[in-house]
């Protein structure tokens, strides 16, 4: 049985690659960017990712 550390650890590693695999660029921990229109020069930082953000530039902060 595994510990919840490892567990948890696992969880955040899945969640990191299926991000990376929808076009979240990992920029540091906890820290992702998202380039949804490459010719807006505004990017929104949020907290929390939506899929209505698909066409915006978004870092999120983890």
């Amino acid at each position: 049985m595994m510990n919840p550390e490892t567990l948890s650890a696992e969880m955040m590693d899945m969640a990191e690659i299926a991000g990376e695999a929808i076009g979240w660029q990992p920029l540091a921990k906890g820290a992702y960017l998202h380039l949804g229109d490459k010719e807006e020069n505004v990017i929104t930082i949020v907290g929390v990712a939506d899929a209505s953000m698909a066409s915006m530039n978004v870092l999120l902060l983890v």
